[in-house]
């Protein structure tokens, strides 16, 4: 059974993958959906909820699962602002 750091740490890797599906399919326009610009809008809310979470698990665990948690939610943290950015060059 998974422990509460277990739970945790698949929580803050989840994250941020389903995170990159949106953003994926936001600028390939795969899926048309009516939620386009929630995907660049989400991770600004959720991968600091993720990075919390990676933080607890290594600090309870110290497990390689928290440090790609952590490593994966700063990236998709960053990524609308690269977006962003790219956009109005």
């Amino acid at each position: 059974m998974l422990g509460k750091s277990g739970i945790t740490t698949i929580i803050s890797i989840l994250i941020p993958v389903l995170l990159i599906l949106l953003i994926v399919n936001f600028i390939n326009e795969i899926i048309l959906t009516v939620f386009q610009g929630s995907s660049l809008i989400l991770p600004v809310f959720l991968c600091p909820i993720g990075f919390i979470l990676a933080i607890f698990s290594y600090k309870v665990d110290k497990n390689n699962g928290a440090k790609i948690g952590v490593v994966l939610n700063v990236l998709v943290f960053l990524v609308p602002f690269i977006l962003l950015i790219r956009g109005t060059i």
